[in-house]
């Protein structure tokens, strides 16, 4: 059987309104009790009156007869008055009262002719029993209007204590009803927002909304100590992967530090996996580098119970090596031990690369020295040796003559080898020329710099490109290319100022500038066994760049290197 539920606030209501229904009633008696001691006033008034009007007729009757028609006239207009007629209609009027006005009528309707008669005797002698008669009806009306009062007194007083009583059964009520139970809910909720789900226990079985409220929050309570429980197991569980991930993050920020700030050797690859085996408490772990046999590195000791995990280091579809492990249960993270082998993959990668890259570079710098060698000296070289042999074919003859061409072929030979001498210093501080930073300007003050101690001209720089304009193989043929273009201004210029600028023209493109204020330059063709301006554009050409040489229209020569966009 479903239980019926009860409302406390409709309870309260009620019993409010039954409490303002009574007290109404009350007021509303007190009202009557009121309006009937008002009419009481006017009964004692008016029936007081009857003594004094009686008197007077007896008065009239003896020294002023004439009035004596119109006093009996008054007083019966008082004594059949409305107010005194209502007190045989009016309910809670005692008997007495009554019985006494009707006595007192019947007791004037015999005096009342003694006095019509004028008998003054027979007046007199019945009036004084007709006035105690008065006294006796306004004694009954002054009881009865006091036993009203006494009666409107203690039945206000006891209205009084019963809305009392009423009141505070009606608080007792409310606060076992609703402000205990509102309490014990208020500090249950405090309990739960401090994270105590098992509060105080609270009035779940009283079967109104107070109590359908304490089972709904005991229940929410309930259920919010499992969410928070379950909540508080995966932040644990989170917590113990962030953990991980951390150490697993800081480990690989280890190990790139390792591989990234020193060169790929044995010793380096055995602290990497050092610090993968730590970290991810592996049992055993090796290294195979193919190409590297003697690279076989490996940790800890391998347990034939248990069967190796591996991974093959792959990059761009090249097998470089395989990394092998093993661990017991659950094992170390896989996407963990996937960014350590593309780590691995990577490093080696770019360890065999540059190792290729160096290799060419070796391969390239002989190239160009084998290049200027056959450019420069293999020339010269060869000219002496034409000179020596038409030296000796003129020695074997005795002809004054011939000791003339010998004597000049002498002075050829020997200018020939002082030339050859001065471009083999050239060439050498030219293969010596390094630079320590790739920045444009600073590059080209240092190439500036050489160059003081060889000439007495002004030497001015001025730079606006970026300093990272060109990397490193390209800014070695930039500086080479500007120091040859000096080096033949100050050799042959005849000027007292040389300008290097670094620059974007008008059309966007960059721009190298040689200038100086010499006789300028009256051709382009180098003579025999000169090979600076070669060099200069075989080295634009290894920039993509655009080399021109002309005189300047106020004097000098300009030599002008014009850069593409993208170098």
């Amino acid at each position: 059987m479903k239980k019926r539920k009860h409302s406390v606030a409709t309870k309260i209501a009620n019993y409010l309104l039954l409490i303002i229904v009574f007290a109404s009633f009350i007021s509303l008696l007190s009202l009557i009790v009121m309006q009937s001691n008002k009419s009481d006033a006017e009964l004692i008034n008016v029936s007081g009156s009857l003594r004094m009007q009686s008197y007077r007729i007896l008065y009239d009757i003896q020294h002023n007869p004439q009035s004596v028609a119109e006093n009996l006239e008054q007083y019966r207009a008082t004594l059949y008055s409305n107010t005194l007629l209502e007190i045989n209609d009016e309910f809670f009027i005692p008997s007495n009262v009554k019985q006494a006005y009707k006595n007192l009528i019947e007791c004037w309707s015999r005096i009342e002719f003694y006095a019509q008669k004028l008998d003054y005797q027979a007046y007199q002698k019945e009036v004084n029993n007709y006035v105690e008669q008065v006294d006796e009806f306004v004694y009954n009306l002054q009881q009865f209007s006091e036993r009203k009062h006494d009666f409107a007194a203690l039945f206000i007083l006891f209205t009084m204590l019963s809305i009392i009583v009423m009141v505070s059964y009606v608080v007792w009520f409310t606060k076992k009803q609703m402000v205990y139970p509102l309490e014990k809910l208020a500090l249950a909720s405090t309990q739960v927002q401090t994270g105590l789900f098992n509060h105080i226990p609270l009035e779940v079985n009283n079967d109104n909304e107070i109590g359908r409220l304490s089972s709904v929050f005991t229940q929410m309570a309930n259920d919010l100590q499992k969410l928070y429980t379950e909540l508080e197991e995966k932040v644990n569980e989170k917590t113990h992967k962030l953990r991980q991930a951390n150490r697993s993050l800081s480990m690989l920020y280890q190990c790139s530090q390792l591989v990234t700030t020193n060169n790929i050797d044995p010793i380096v690859l055995k602290q990497v996996l050092n610090q993968i085996k730590v970290n991810e408490d592996l049992g055993y772990i090796e290294l195979s580098v193919y190409g590297a046999e003697h690279w076989h590195i490996y940790l800890g000791e391998n347990d034939l119970n248990i069967s190796l995990q591996k991974m093959d280091l792959c990059v761009e579809g090249e097998k470089l090596g395989t990394l092998y492990w093993q661990a017991d249960l659950p094992g170390p993270d896989l996407r963990t031990m996937h960014n350590v082998s593309q780590m691995l993959s990577r490093s080696l990668y770019f360890h065999n690369t540059q190792r290729q890259h160096q290799q060419l570079l070796l391969m390239e710098e002989r190239s160009i020295i084998a290049r200027e060698l056959h450019d420069s000296l293999a020339q010269v070289l060869t000219y002496l040796q034409i000179q020596l042999t038409l030296l000796k074919y003129n020695l074997n003859k005795e002809e004054k003559q011939n000791k003339e061409k010998s004597l000049t072929i002498i002075h050829d030979f020997e200018q020939a080898l002082n030339g050859g001498y001065a471009q083999l210093r050239e060439l050498l501080a030219t293969f010596r020329l390094t630079v320590q930073e790739a920045n444009l300007q600073l590059a080209l003050e240092q190439v500036i710099d050489s160059l003081r101690n060889q000439t007495e001209m002004k030497m001015r720089l001025e730079c606006r490109l970026p300093s990272q304009t060109f990397n490193a193989q390209q800014l070695v043929h930039a500086l080479q290319i500007v120091r040859e273009a000096a080096l033949n201004a100050i050799k042959h210029s005849q000027g007292t100022e040389i300008e290097v600028i670094a620059h974007t023209n008008d059309d966007g493109e960059y721009e190298l500038l040689v200038r100086d204020n010499g006789v300028g330059i009256r051709s382009l063709d180098e003579p025999a066994g000169h090979y600076g301006l070669n060099i200069m554009n075989e080295r634009s050409t290894q920039l993509n760049a655009i080399l021109s040489i002309n005189n300047r229209p106020e004097g000098g020569t300009e030599v002008k290197i014009t850069l593409p966009n993208k170098l």
